[in-house]
């Protein structure tokens, strides 16, 4: 699987003074890109219990400047990116969504400073008409960053994948670099096995139910998971019904 992040690579590079925040998007172009390929376990509740025992840590991102992908079951989202950053002390998150059908990239959501694993200061692109809207956007943006930079610091694998040479030329004239991404694996026995446990054994996660989605296989095949409950009820339940809106599409 190829990063839809090189088209927005592209995109950013030709027409930055589009976009919202279009001055702290200037190395974007040249950012590396890790792809978490697998959106079941990158949003599963072990990953948010080692970000949340781990919630004192400083953000340790790969690079000053990184692109973070993450494909999602939504059929009318083909990825959500968070184009990430380091200025001093402080690390700055920008969202984008990758749209489909139509195959186009919405303008920057939201941005966000964190702090540790702390968002402590969010400003919402105007396009957004409620406050709802722009606070699922900032969710969104948080979760990803702190779940993908908990992960690189102690749990995953991962492997440098080359870009294909046939699509590097027109890429690089927009001013794209960064010729292999990082495909990022996640074994979520090492992940519980990274998460210090505070007594106990583990417990299973409340009742939820689990969305129907697609996912794609290794050899590339795309097969739909169906719904399902997961979870055990007599902890509780956990309903989750999202609606977010994607705003104007570049």
């Amino acid at each position: 699987m190829t990063p839809y992040a090189y088209e927005l690579k592209r995109i950013v590079g030709t027409q930055r003074p589009k976009f919202w925040c279009s001055a702290a998007l200037s190395k974007l172009p040249a950012a590396p890109v890790y792809l978490f390929s697998d959106q079941d376990q990158f949003d599963s509740e072990a990953v948010w219990e080692l970000v949340q025992q781990r919630h004192d840590e400083p953000l340790r991102l790969p690079h000053d400047e990184v692109l973070f992908e993450l494909p999602h079951w939504d059929p009318r989202v083909a990825a959500r990116v968070a184009f990430v950053r380091r200025v001093g002390d402080v690390v700055q998150g920008f969202l984008f969504y990758r749209t489909q059908p139509g195959a186009k990239w919405t303008d920057v959501h939201c941005y966000a400073e964190f702090t540790d694993n702390r968002a402590v200061e969010v400003e919402f692109n105007s396009k957004f008409d409620t406050a709802e809207q722009a606070n699922c956007h900032a969710a969104v943006l948080a979760n990803l960053v702190w779940r993908a930079v908990n992960l690189l610091a102690t749990a995953a694998e991962v492997r440098d994948t080359p870009f294909p040479t046939t699509r590097r030329p027109k890429l690089a004239r927009a001013g794209v670099s960064g010729w292999t991404f990082r495909t990022v694996d996640i074994d979520l026995a090492r992940v519980r096995a990274a998460t210090p446990q505070t007594g106990g054994s583990h417990a299973s996660p409340r009742w939820h139910i689990r969305r129907g989605h697609w996912r794609t296989l290794a050899d590339s095949r795309r097969v739909f998971v169906r719904a399902c409950e997961v979870g055990d009820a007599t902890r509780g339940g956990v309903v989750k019904d999202y609606q977010v809106a994607m705003g104007e599409m570049r």
